[in-house]
This record gives structure tokens, C-alpha cells and sequence, in this order.
């Protein structure tokens, strides 16, 4: 029968020793040992057993214990020698079990800790062997094979398992598999040598613990991860599932765990802090929350509150606890006395163990020990300074400055020896290397999560720079590295595990700017492939680590990859196989990365792109057509133009512009018989200027949609020349024509500077729509800029991006301005707005929840109101009429290269830009021959006497535009020539005139600076009598 729970929170009464020891440290360890058999087996001196009434003996053994461990059916302990004693438990006739004699372990090595699991026992040496005795045949220990060059930190054991921990970080497992307790995810019952866990390879683990058949593992920074057995929660995951693999303990992140210690069916958490977490089985009240449930989750053990915990402890059913005032508490089952508490003592809240006294004071408890149904505790006679100074923090790597340092200063042979030992060590391990750089400033490590990383990225770069000043340091670093990268696991445990691929950025940085040109790209790319090899889940958190590092850092790590990108373009031929793919994927994930953060943290978009030459982009757009027609898609050839954000503008634009010349070539095709018209060569437009809109849009309806992808060629009132001029004149009196407030097609915000698509349209204007959305495609296929007045959000729907309130601030201001205050505002100031969900929008009410008609704007529905209404004036308000407008856009334009642009980018392909450099364009014009200095020198001060807009009218006389293309006035190169005159002619009687198609400006020469004022700027009146 159990005690029935009591009802109150038991609040421990700490009281600290008062008695302040002074002389010589002069004592022998003594143990305090209760519960079942409890002084039994030990060789004690004649008279040493003092009892208390509770069952708590005080053993003066004549030796110190070091470590101590209790199974099911054996106990061994470490005395301060080296020497280890195993104890065994039998069973009597009368089924009483009973413990054996003290027998003293043969062994050569010194040992110090030792394991227990039901049977069997299992030592450490000093050396990190490991020695295995099956104490049912033998005293004799056997070495494992498996660790005999492999040195061991740790070893945990469960009731038939065992884990052990080697000093390069990894974990190993062994024994039964019966309910995943050896984490290998395989179905095995019974594994007789130790495997390494893979999937922990990189973790910067400090300790491994096991009871019953669960298994955890602690990481540096706290994070516990755990698995095997769950059926009573003993896993704290929040469930009862058995786990076969390593899986993280979530409820615990952040709670600064330094040591864990498991039970048959339960297991506690101990935090740096003091605080004590259990979870599992309940049934004995050995969770100590003053109940017998079983807890899924790790809950913190309340009733511990005032008391700082310094160490735990679990048997099979019960805890102890010891706190910082050296006080004894235990909780849990007791029948055998192993709480060491009085029969009426509650046993589900953590109570004091009644400890004895001796005639000059009472034990100073140094450690504690559990097992089985056994209770074991050491006491000195004085603490040492080490002791009373002891705390929880896990140990980090012992790589310090000033071990770097030693790496790259002056040596002798037999220095560099052991630096090269040291350095594979350090950076041929994931573990290792991950706990160099840990942020432990204010403990920032332990509140490693996937939002945060937990590295001092600052330490890191400073100390990679001073590997890479030593080639032959940062050699070893590099053949280090690459023996690490093949072990890196697919599919850490845990986010701590990543934390290896941001430092390896940083690392490859310095590589690159100090190490050889082949060295460095063989490491950059053989890191790219380990990266790839991560789950999608894993790199979502490494891009959120790496968005959240300072710009500086983040362009640093960037230029990595664009640098070995660069590296590969530039080769002959470019392999376009793993290599180039995931360059090309890392570089994707990091643009994704600083695509998700806020706007003001992230990095320019141009950051990501490399420049790609023209024979390159010929190449990769041959092979990028090709593979729509491709039906197997496992092995298809990776092309740059499937990642556009790697590409600057100068290159997406030879992209865009090669497609559409070998698109317009391809839809000329070749006639076998008869004369070849102009039609089979171009989408001829023959236009009256009378009635140049509806001629246009008359042609257009009529033409075949094949025909709309060859070049434009456009001819006036029966004039059958041909010339780029005609076709700059069309889209510019059209789109003037079109895109104004008087023409009624579109609407205007209320400064009249932006256009936007009508929310009501007929069946006509939805034809309309779609004609003018394939007048836009011919203007950007045949390389025109053109007038459109209309938003950016105007181009981000075309690319399929949804539309802000950014926006809606771009097309309306005051309504945008009133929208963001919305957001702003609190409850009471909505209260007071006393606003519905009804707007006005285009001169019509409408109703942004139909549903709820008289719903009101409040705190919690603000945020859907505005999302609501910017959908609505975006989306809903348009959804007809601008799908109408994007089907005959797409009409003409193939969708994949315009996909190529980001919006803004779209927007000045077809609007230009309104920066004029009047210097470049200078800068880039090319003379005739004819021109003589005074020549030039007389044009440039009549250009330099224009306004600004006679000079924008100059560049519309030159180009057939007034604004500059997206590329900027380099783009303009402007070549003088002097026009051809017939014989008798004079120069001063003409005009200047321009071939706009290449840019060339016939230039007479005039006699004086002040004739060719008068005759250019006569030439720059741009208004023609155009009837629209």
C-alpha cells in the first residue's frame, strides 16, 4: 500500500554547517550506506558501524572511495588507489538476498569509475580503457576490443545495456536492444559489441546516462537527448512511444541541464542553476511532486524550492538529492529503508535523510550513489576548497588561445609533431570542434535552440585568421577537415550538430583568401556536398543561424560560395554534375535564409550574384529550353537560370534577350517554295497615324498567337521602309495615350501619378486588358522601354508574388498611412476609431468579410482587416480584368525568362530609369573621324547649355526613349557621324537625325555654336500630330 499523498508543498529548511574546520586535511573517507543489505559485504574496521535509528549506517572503511556503483545482483566501488572491489548479491534459500564478500579486482591499469549494470560490472581506466567483468563466472576483467585504440571518457549502464562516451566526443552502445535502448534504429534484441551512434557524431556531448532500458546523452550547451524505452515517459518527450534513435528532450531546451541519472522507469534532470527535473514513472513517488502519477514531460520538483541542488542520484525506484548545504534528501520507494527516512514519512516529496552523528559532528557528505534498492552517500571530515567550489557546468574544449597560439608559432620537429596530433584531434572531430567557439559569456551556450546557435562567431573568425597566417598550419587544418566531413551525419540528433557548418564557412574564408587556389575549392565544394546531404528541416535551421549573424559576416560567408561558383563557371567546359548543383544549393539556401528575416536585417540581393559571360548564358540557355522536353528528370544538367538570384542583372538580361532572339528565330521558319514574304519574318503592324490605336489593337486581335514571338516591324500609311524608329514611336504615342487619366481605361490614385486595373469591367474591356497585356509583352520582347505608370505590385503579380502593404503605402500613401496606424494602434484607440469591415474602393462600397457583414475592427482582427484590404484593392477588386491582362503578356513573352527578374527588375526592363549620368554618356561616345576637336568641343557646351528636359528630349531623339535604360547611361553608347549631303548642299541648312535603333546621331558641321543650338533644339521638339 502506498502512503496517500499529502496536500501541502513541503518547502526544505536548508541550514548550513556552522562548524568551521581548521588544521591539516587528515581524514579517511567514510561511507554512509541504507537501504537493503546495507552494511553488508564491506571490510570494516572492528567498531566503526554507527547507526542512526532510521537504518543509516556511518562505515569506516580505512580508504576512500572514489566512485561506487550498485546493480541488480552486484556492487562495485574505486578506492583512491586505483583498486576496484566488486561486491555480489545472492539470493538465500529462503529467498532473502543477501550480499557476498569484498573481492578485489585483478587488474594491471588503475581505474577510475566503474559502471554496474544487473550482472555485470564495468570499469574505466584511468587511461579511458575499458574492462568488462561478468561477475557470475569471474574477478577478471577483460578488455573491449572495440575501444582498444579508441580512449572512453564515460561509461553509463542500463539494467542489460551499457553507452559509453570516448574522449573524441562519440558514442558508442552495447547489449540488449529489446526497446531501442541502444539508439541504432535497428530491430536487433541483442548487440554484443559496441556501435557508434552516428547521428551523434557531431554533438558536443559531455555525458551519457542509462537506467532500466532508456539511454540519454547531454550536450555541452544542455541540450539531453534520449532514447529506448518510453512506456512510463521516462524519455520526457511528452509521450509514451519507445524511441529507437537518439531524439531531443524539446521540454528541456533552454533549462541549462548539467546531469542526468535514470531509474528502472524514471529519470531526473539536474540544471546549473540547482533546479531538479523528473519525468517517468510515478508509482513509488520517486518523481518527488507529492503524487504517484507518471509524468510524460519533465516537470520541475517543486517542493526542492529554496534548496540549490548540487547532485542526484537515482536507484531503481527512488531519488536523492544532495544540496549545496551538504543535506541529504530522498524520495520514492523505501520498503528495503533505502530513504533513510522514518516509517511514517511521506515517500513522494523529497525529505532529509536522518543522518548519524559521531561524538564530535555530524558527516560533511562529499557525494551520493544510488542503485538498485540502495542508498550510498561519502562524508569527509572536511571539504576540500575543489569541492566547495564544485559546480555544474559541463566541461567545454580545452582548445584555447593560447593553444592556438603554440600551433602557429616557431617550432622544432618534435613540437610540430605533437601540434599536427593536436590539430587532427581538434578539427578531424565534429564534437571537438563544435565546443571550441561556444558563446559561454553569461552562459549564452546553454540557451542553444534552433533560433540561436550559441557560437562566438567573433572568437572563431579571429582564430581561423591566425591559422591561416602558417601555410603549413593551415594545411593541417584543411587535410583534417576533409577526414571530417565524410563522418558528418545525414540527419543529426539535435540542433547542435549544425553548429559545425557555420564555423566551417567562417574556416573556409580564411582558407580562400591565404590557402592555394585548387586546395581550397576541392574543401569549399566537398563542404557543399555535406551540407546537401542534410534534411530540409536542418538546413531551415542553419540558414535561420546564419540570417541572424551580423551583414558583415553574412557577405563574408556569401563570397565563399560565390567564389568557388566563380571558380567553376570559368572552367572549360563547365560541369554542370554535383559540383556546380550544390554550389548552387547552398547559395539557394542562404538566399531563402535572408529572404525570411526582417527587411532591415538582411543583406543586398546583389550580394548573391556573379557576373556570367555571354558564351556561358548561350550554353545554359541551349541546355535550360531543352529540358522542358525532357521526360526523365532524375539526372538533368543543372543551369544557372534555374537559380536567377545568383545572376546580376547584366547577366539575367543577356539571359532574357539571347531567349528572345532564338525564340524569334525559331518562329521564322524556312520556305521551301516560293518567294519569302515579310510576313514569315516578322509580326508586321501596317498603321494608319490617323487611327493608330484601334489599327493596333484591330491587328493584334487578328494575328496568330506564333506570330506575336517574331520581331515587331512596324509601317506607317503605306511607307514600306522599315526602321526601328517606327516601332519606339508606336509604343511611346501608345502608351502615353493609353496610360493617362484621360482616357478612362485605368485608375488613379489621387495624386494622378500611378495607374492601377479597374474593379469593374465589361466583357469589351476584359479584350482590351488583354491586348494591352500583349502590347507590354512585344514592348519588353522587342527590347522597348515604354510609358507605364503603375506600381510595383503591378510586376510582382505577373512574377506570382504577393502584393503588401508596402504597396498599397506605394499606391495610396494616406490609405497606406492610415493602415499601418491601424497596426499600431492599441484596443482602446480601435474602441474610439469605432471602424467596420466595410471600405470604399474605387468609388464602391465594399464588404472585406461578407460573411460577417457587421463585424467590427478590433486589437485581435486588425491585422486580417489590413491583410483583408490590401487583397481586396491587389487581388479580388481585380482578379478578371488582370488575368486578362497577364494571359496576353504571356501571349507573347515565354513565362521562364521573365521569370528570371525579381519585380523590380521587371519594372525597369520596361520602364527604364529616371538616373541620368550625362558624364558616362560623354564618357562612351564615339566620334567620326571627320570631327575635329573644336567640333566636339562645340557640341558638348551646347549640350551642357540644355535644360534638363531638352537633354531627356535628346535622349529620346537618340534612343526613342526619355528615360535610361535599367542598366544605366552605359548602356547608351552614342556614335557621331557626319551625315552624306548631295553635291551643292550646305551643312548649316539641315537638321541633326538619329538611326535610333544603334544609337547614332548625324551631326552636320555647322559653322558656328550658334546655328547648331538653333538646329538641335529644333529637332528635339518630340510632339508629332498623332490621332490616337
Amino acid at each position: 500500500m502506498h502512503n496517500k499523498p499529502i496536500r501541502f508543498r513541503f518547502r526544505l529548511s536548508e541550514v548550513r554547517h556552522k562548524e568551521q574546520l581548521t588544521g591539516p586535511h587528515s581524514y579517511s573517507t567514510r561511507m554512509l550506506s541504507w537501504g537493503e543489505n546495507c552494511q553488508q559485504g564491506f571490510r570494516l574496521r572492528d567498531g566503526s558501524n554507527v547507526s542512526a535509528g532510521d537504518g543509516v549506517h556511518l562505515l569506516n572503511l580505512g580508504f576512500d572511495i572514489t566512485d561506487l556503483s550498485a546493480g541488480h545482483s552486484v556492487l562495485a566501488f574505486i578506492k583512491s588507489n586505483g583498486d576496484a572491489a566488486i561486491i555480489r548479491t545472492t539470493e538465500s534459500q529462503d529467498g532473502r538476498r543477501v550480499r557476498g564478500k569484498q573481492k578485489l579486482v585483478k587488474c594491471r591499469e588503475k581505474i577510475q569509475a566503474v559502471f554496474c549494470d544487473d550482472h555485470t560490472v564495468t570499469l574505466l581506466s584511468k587511461g579511458g580503457k575499458v574492462l568488462f567483468v561478468d561477475t557470475t563466472r569471474t574477478y577478471i576483467p577483460r578488455p573491449l576490443e572495440a575501444f582498444c585504440n579508441i580512449p572512453v571518457s564515460q561509461v553509463a549502464c542500463g539494467s542489460q545495456h551499457s553507452v559509453a562516451l570516448t574522449k573524441g566526443g562519440q558514442v558508442y552502445t552495447w547489449g540488449r536492444n529489446s526497446r531501442g535502448q541502444l539508439g541504432l534504429g535497428r530491430s536487433e534484441t541483442f548487440i554484443d559489441s559496441p556501435q557508434r551512434l552516428g547521428g551523434l557524431s557531431a554533438l558536443p556531448l559531455v555525458l551519457v546516462a542509462a537506467g532500466g532500458e532508456q539511454s540519454f546523452a547531454l550536450c555541452v550547451s544542455g541540450a539531453v537527448l534520449g532514447w529506448g524505452r518510453n512506456d512510463c515517459g521516462q524519455l520526457g518527450l511528452g509521450d509514451k512511444a519507445d524511441r529507437p534513435k537518439p531524439t531531443p528532450v524539446c521540454y528541456l531546451n533552454t533549462k541549462k541541464s548539467s546531469h542526468i541519472s535514470c531509474g528502472k522507469e524514471h529519470t531526473a534532470v539536474l540544471t546549473k542553476n540547482g533546479a531538479v527535473f523528473t519525468f517517468g514513472s510515478g508509482q513509488y513517488g520517486q518523481l518527488g511532486h507529492n503524487s504517484f502519477c507518471d509524468e510524460l514531460r519533465p516537470r520541475l520538483v517543486a517542493e526542492l524550492f529554496g534548496a540549490k541542488v548540487t547532485k542526484i542520484a537515482c536507484g531503481w525506484h527512488h531519488t536523492l538529492v544532495l544540496t549545496e548545504s551538504r543535506r541529504v534528501h530522498s524520495f520514492g520507494r523505501g520498503e528495503c529503508g533505502q530513504l533513510g527516512h522514518a516509517e511514517e514519512s511521506h515517500p513522494s516529496v523529497p525529505l532529509p535523510v536522518q543522518l548519524p552523528q559521531d561524538t564530535n559532528h555530524g558527516p560533511i557528505i562529499e557525494n551520493i550513489y544510488a542503485g538498485g534498492n540502495c542508498s550510498f552517500a561519502t562524508s569527509v571530515k572536511f571539504l576540500s576548497q575543489e569541492a566547495q567550489e564544485e559546480s555544474n557546468t559541463a566541461r567545454v574544449s580545452n582548445v584555447t588561445t593560447d593553444v592556438i597560439d603554440k600551433w602557429v608559432s616557431e617550432c622544432n620537429s618534435k613540437s610540430w609533431k605533437k601540434i599536427k596530433g593536436e590539430i587532427l584531434r581538434t578539427f578531424s572531430s565534429a564534437s571537438s570542434m563544435n565546443q571550441i567557439f561556444l558563446d559561454q559569456s553569461n552562459d549564452k551556450h546553454l540557451q542553444t535552440s534552433s533560433k540561436y546557435c550559441g557560437l562566438n562567431m567573433s572568437h572563431a573568425r579571429h582564430s581561423f585568421k591566425k591559422l591561416s597566417r602558417k601555410d603549413h598550419v593551415l594545411a593541417e587544418v584543411q587535410d583534417a577537415v576533409l577526414l571530417l566531413l565524410p563522418s558528418l551525419d545525414e540527419m543529426p540528433e539535435g540542433v547542435e550538430g549544425l553548429r559545425i557548418f557555420l564555423l566551417l564557412n567562417e574556416l573556409l574564408h580564411w582558407i580562400q583568401r591565404h590557402g592555394t587556389r585548387g586546395t581550397s575549392t576541392t574543401l569549399t565544394e566537398a563542404v557543399a556536398a555535406a551540407a546537401q546531404r542534410l534534411s530540409a528541416e536542418s538546413l531551415q535551421v542553419l540558414g535561420d543561424w546564419w540570417s541572424s549573424q551580423t551583414s558583415s559576416t553574412k557577405v563574408r560567408h556569401v563570397g565563399v560560395w560565390k567564389k568557388a561558383l566563380s571558380e567553376i563557371l570559368c572552367s572549360h567546359p563547365v560541369p554542370r554534375g554535383p559540383r556546380l548543383r550544390n554550389l548552387l544549393l547552398v547559395l539557394q539556401n542562404m538566399y531563402n535564409a535572408n529572404g525570411r528575416v526582417a527587411e532591415h536585417q538582411r543583406i543586398p540581393e546583389q550580394t548573391f550574384c556573379v557576373e556570367v559571360s555571354q558564351i556561358f548564358l548561350e550554353e545554359d540557355l541551349r541546355i535550360w529550353r531543352s529540358m522542358s522536353n525532357m521526360k526523365v528528370l532524375d539526372n538533368r544538367p543543372f543551369v544557372l537560370c534555374n537559380f536567377p538570384f545568383v545572376m546580376d542583372l547584366k547577366s539575367k538580361k543577356m539571359a532574357f534577350d539571347i531567349y528572345a532572339r532564338n525564340t524569334k528565330r525559331a518562329h521564322q521558319p524556312m520556305i521551301p517554295y516560293g518567294p519569302a514574304t515579310e510576313s514569315y519574318f516578322f509580326l508586321g503592324l501596317k498603321l494608319k497615324r490617323a487611327s493608330l490605336l484601334e489599327g493596333t489593337f484591330k491587328q493584334l486581335a487578328a494575328a496568330h498567337p506564333p506570330d506575336l514571338k517574331k520581331p515587331l516591324a512596324v509601317y506607317y500609311d503605306e511607307d514600306p521602309k522599315l526602321t526601328d524608329v517606327n516601332k519606339r514611336d508606336l509604343f511611346h504615342h501608345l502608351f502615353r495615350k493609353m496610360v493617362s487619366p484621360g482616357s478612362g481605361t485605368f485608375m488613379f490614385n489621387d495624386s494622378e501619378t500611378l495607374a492601377w486595373f479597374p474593379s469593374t469591367a465589361n466583357e469589351e474591356d476584359k479584350t482590351h486588358f488583354f491586348l494591352f497585356g500583349v502590347l507590354c509583352g512585344l514592348a519588353l520582347w522587342n527590347n522597348s522601354v515604354i510609358h507605364l505608370p503603375f506600381p510595383l505590385v503591378l510586376f510582382k503579380k505577373l512574377l506570382g508574388v504577393e502584393p503588401t502593404l508596402e504597396d498599397l503605402k506605394e499606391f495610396s500613401p494616406d490609405v497606406g498611412k492610415s493602415l499601418q496606424c491601424i497596426l499600431n494602434y492599441d484596443e482602446d484607440e480601435l474602441i474610439k476609431l469605432d471602424w467596420d469591415f466595410i471600405i470604399n474602393w474605387d468609388g464602391t462600397e465594399v464588404c472585406l468579410d461578407p460573411r460577417n457583414p457587421k463585424k467590427l475592427l478590433t486589437v485581435l482582427n486588425k491585422k486580417e482587416f489590413v491583410d483583408a484590404y490590401v487583397s481586396h484593392a491587389f487581388n479580388a477588386s481585380v482578379e478578371a480584368v488582370f488575368e486578362e491582362f497577364k494571359r496576353g503578356f504571356f501571349r507573347v513573352c515565354d513565362r521562364d525568362p521573365v521569370t528570371l527578374f525579381r519585380p523590380e527588375e521587371l519594372q525597369g526592363l520596361l520602364v527604364g530609369q529616371d538616373v541620368y549620368e550625362w558624364a558616362k554618356l560623354k564618357q562612351n561616345t564615339v566620334w567620326d573621324l571627320c570631327f575635329g576637336s573644336s567640333n566636339k568641343q562645340m557640341f558638348w557646351e551646347v549640350f551642357d547649355e540644355l535644360t534638363e528636359d531638352q537633354r531627356k528630349d535628346f535622349l529620346w531623339f537618340l534612343t526613342g526613349s526619355r528615360r535610361v535604360p535599367i542598366l544605366g547611361m552605359d548602356q547608351v553608347r552614342m556614335e557621331v557621324q557626319v551625315p552624306q549631303l548631295q553635291n551643292g548642299q550646305g551643312y548649316d541648312q539641315h537638321f541633326p537625325g538619329a538611326l535610333t535603333c544603334h544609337s547614332i546621331l548625324y551631326l552636320p558641321l555647322y559653322s558656328s555654336k550658334e546655328i547648331m543650338r538653333e538646329k538641335l533644339t529644333e529637332a528635339l521638339i518630340t510632339e508629332r500630330v498623332f490621332s490616337m
